[in-house]
């Protein structure tokens, strides 16, 4: 059996003000790569920061094509964009359900799989 010593409440308060420090330096670097942030941007990935997030991060768990976690106004203006799109046509927006497609045309749960 391991016996992990379990941290003071001091030294989780230390360490939450350290990766807040962290997470501040961090977004004055990040925004260096968006001189073009709005001002309402600007205050919500503060606000994010401030909460204790990474602005490499977002709250919607957007992923970037690769995967990974898409940053915070990256994230935000593709919600943005969606949001415009859907507005455009709701009806249309990520295409319609597909009317044509028969419980027949679902696999059989007795059937094989393909794996």
């Amino acid at each position: 059996m391991i016996d992990y010593e379990i941290p003071s409440p001091e030294t989780l308060k230390e360490w939450e003000k350290e990766y807040r420090n962290k997470c501040r330096r961090e977004m004055r670097q990040y925004l260096k790569d968006f001189p073009d942030a709005t001002p309402e941007e600007k205050r919500d990935l503060s606000s994010w920061v401030r909460s204790g997030h990474s602005p490499y991060e977002n709250g919607d768990y957007i992923a970037t094509e690769s995967g990974g976690p898409m940053d915070f106004i990256n994230a935000r203006r593709f919600l943005e964009t969606e949001y415009q799109e859907y507005l455009k046509d709701p009806d249309a927006y990520r295409g319609s359900p597909d009317t044509g497609k028969q419980m027949s045309d679902i696999p059989d749960s007795n059937s094989d799989l393909p794996f």
